[in-house]
């Protein structure tokens, strides 16, 4: 009997422990913006795989510039297979290359540029990662709020299509104005499946940034907030520029492409070999017959740069230079272009957004209080107060839309910028 209800009892303790399980795994995953981001620099498999390109470049200079590995030569002949005399001999030798020219120092500097490039070529993928995540974060957030409102509009709708049908039967209204009661119904609700649509989309790609389960369930806790004032969103200075990851990366590369030209120049004269060895030779000397001659000598090989002289490798390495240069100047000009750019929309959208704020929606408001109130007063019937609500419901998304425009520009400045968050007033 004891044992049976130890049994019960483990069964039931394991029965909790897998409904503390299952509910932790059904738990929605409760993200703000900033959370998105952290979770994707340190899920994302994309940035992960980037960062071992530092590992690589480690390597690679710890590899660059060394010397070639000696080599021991070992000779032996003898005349055993012809007249079988006696005579034999062996050279022992040792053989070291060694450079003439600044080519391994140049390929060190380079295995280190290489370095900073691939930091640099990692902080530009956090760069562009956080400009994914924070852009899926707000479009998602702002599908979500745009269905919210399509749900109001939904249920509000409803209820105007249910007093129309009511009044039709009292002869109060004709069918036509049910029928376009109806027929803005579905359209509403056409809006909302495509918003469903888009909103199912965008979540499944939020996943794949942050490095979530594809059924995982998120829950975006981000809200829209329009400044108390307007942003001061710097210039990008040249200071700045330099230490903008993209901007970077094409400078190392820039740089990194005059030395290699200067490798390539220095490849012209190969390593000189020098070899140190030892010879011994038995052979028949008449009339004393077999003697035994040694030797020790030291011999230089100096490869003479005649037939190659590596022009075509040099012209090539010239018009990577000139591309990197021009590569350079490009990315130098969008980055200063998309920062201004962005900055001016961003001021724009906020005047717009703040505008629309103290006026229009403030206005709406007003309207819609003002005529429930007449409504109460029996000033007004109910189809022109259902009218209004609809058009505030229309006011409040084009306000989200444009708090959300704002803020994708806000979050486009700040990538073009390499910056973490605009001043404000």
């Amino acid at each position: 009997m004891v044992n049976f209800l130890k049994l019960k009892r483990a069964a039931a303790f394991v029965l909790i422990v897998q409904s503390i399980l299952t509910s932790l795994v059904a738990a929605p995953l409760s993200l703000s913006k900033e959370q998105a981001v952290a979770r994707a620099l340190q899920q994302n498999p994309a940035l992960n795989a980037a960062r071992t390109t530092i590992d690589r470049a480690l390597g690679n200079r710890q590899q660059a510039g060394r010397w070639a590995n000696p080599e021991l030569s070992i000779d032996y002949a003898t005349d055993q297979t012809f007249n079988d005399e006696g005579e034999y001999g062996y050279s022992v030798g040792f053989e070291q290359r060694f450079p003439v020219t600044n080519r391994l120092r140049l390929q060190k500097s380079i295995a280190q540029d290489e370095i900073e490039l691939a930091v640099a070529e990692v902080a530009n993928q956090v760069r562009l990662l956080t400009l994914e995540v924070e852009t899926s974060v707000a479009a998602a957030t702002a599908l979500e709020a745009q269905i919210e409102l399509r749900d109001e509009r939904l249920q509000l709708n409803r209820k105007f299509a249910a007093f129309m049908e009511s009044r039709v039967q009292a002869g109060e209204v004709s069918s036509v104005e049910t029928n376009q009661v109806q027929i803005e119904l579905y359209a509403v609700e056409q809006e909302k499946q495509e918003l469903s649509n888009t909103l199912l989309l965008e979540l499944a790609k939020l996943k794949q940034l942050i490095g979530a389960n594809v059924d995982a369930e998120l829950s975006l806790t981000h809200q829209f907030e329009l400044p108390a004032t307007q942003p001061q969103l710097a210039s990008l200075t040249q200071e700045s520029l330099m230490q903008h990851p993209e901007y970077r990366m094409k400078a190392l590369l820039s740089g990194i492409s005059d030395k290699r030209v200067s490798v390539v120049k220095a490849e012209r004269w190969a390593d000189i070999a020098v070899r140190v060895f030892f010879d011994e030779e038995r052979s028949v000397d008449d009339p004393g017959g077999l003697g035994t001659d040694r030797f020790f000598g030291v011999g230089v090989s100096i490869p003479l740069p005649l037939l190659d002289r590596k022009q075509g490798a040099i012209l090539a390495s010239r018009a990577e230079q000139r591309q990197f240069k021009y590569e350079l100047d490009r990315v130098g000009l969008e980055v200063r272009s998309e920062a201004h750019t962005q900055a001016t929309l961003a001021v724009s959208l906020y005047q717009q957004a703040r505008d629309y704020d103290q006026h229009l929606t403030q206005l709406v408001e007003k309207n819609l209080a003002e005529m429930k109130s007449a409504y109460g007063a029996g000033q007004i019937n109910l189809v022109e107060l259902f009218r209004s609500q609809q058009q505030g419901l229309r006011v409040q998304s084009a306000q989200l839309t444009k708090l959300h425009d704002f803020e994708q520009a806000i979050i486009r400045w700040k990538a073009a910028t390499a910056q973490a968050q605009p001043v404000l007033q």
